[in-house]
Order: C-alpha cells, then structure tokens, then sequence
C-alpha cells in the first residue's frame, strides 16, 4: 500500500487525475492501441478458420507489424492509466486476468502466424485442423480480454488509497 501511495501523490499522477485532457487523451490512445491489437488478432484467427479465403496464409506475417504497434500503443497508454489510478487496477484481480488472457491471445496468434507462414503453401486456402483449433481458442481469449478490460471500469474495490 506505500507504494499505491506514493504513486497516486507523485505529481504526474495528480496532474493526470486534475487535468482536463489528460486522462481522456490516455484512455483514446489506449483504445486505439487495443483496436488494432485486438481487431488484428481477431482478422488473423478468422483468416486461419477459413474466412477470406483468397489472402494466402503466409501473407499473415504482414500483419504482425500492425499488432505490434497496437501492443505499444495499449502498453504505453495503459501504464499511463494505471499511474493515473495505481490502487483501482493494481488491487483489481481483474486487471491481472486481463493482462494474462491478452498475453495468451497475443503469444498463441504470433505462434500461429510463424507456423502457418512457414507450413502453408502459397495456394493453401485450409490450415492444419491444431491450428484451427488454437485459432478459435484465440478468439474467445481476445474477446474475454476486452471484457475483462471493460470490467474493470466498474468492479474497482478502491479507487485511491487514503493514508
């Protein structure tokens, strides 16, 4: 609790609460962020269970660059966030779902997209069925980490620590 203390009095984090713009400018970055993370996530595992056919599977790879910006942009954003409101996600089990079920999401689609790239050929238009398999798993680990990221507005048990 010393620490949550320390960082919600330390002036940045009193200028982000106090400020007009700051704290909404966090949370649109970090929105973003989450759009092309997510939203790049879901299009690969869709790609990987059949839907769009025509886009050859090693093409995937050309994706990854764009979930990575959107993995800079949500961490940078969300370490940002929670400097802003330390106590509220740092004392939320929910914010340590989140961050495990997005790591998953993010490490399975990254393994997928290297074996598929390296297995498939040009002209393949199915995936190996273990790879559909994880695909859709994928989908219901991208889904429930932004739940659990929407949740989190509303299941905080503290929101600043009083000394």
């Amino acid at each position: 609790m010393a620490f949550l203390l320390w960082l919600q009095d330390s002036a940045f984090s009193t200028w982000t609460r106090e400020s007009d713009w700051a704290l909404f400018a966090f949370l649109i970055v970090h929105t973003i962020g989450m759009g092309f993370l997510v939203g790049t996530g879901i299009a690969v595992d869709l790609r990987l269970l059949g839907i769009a056919p025509r886009v050859p599977l090693p093409a995937l790879t050309r994706f990854m660059p764009i979930i990575g910006y959107g993995l800079i942009a949500a961490i940078a954003s969300g370490i940002l966030l929670v400097i802003s409101y330390p106590a509220k996600a740092l004392t939320n089990p929910l914010f340590y779902i989140k961050l495990a079920v997005l790591t998953t999401a993010l490490l399975l689609t990254r393994a997928l997209v290297r074996r598929v790239s390296v297995d498939a050929c040009l002209d393949s238009v199915a995936p190996p069925t273990r790879s559909r398999v994880i695909a859709i798993v994928c989908l219901f680990l991208w889904i429930g980490g932004l739940t659990a990221g929407k949740f989190l507005a509303y299941t905080n048990k503290m929101l600043l620590v009083y000394q």
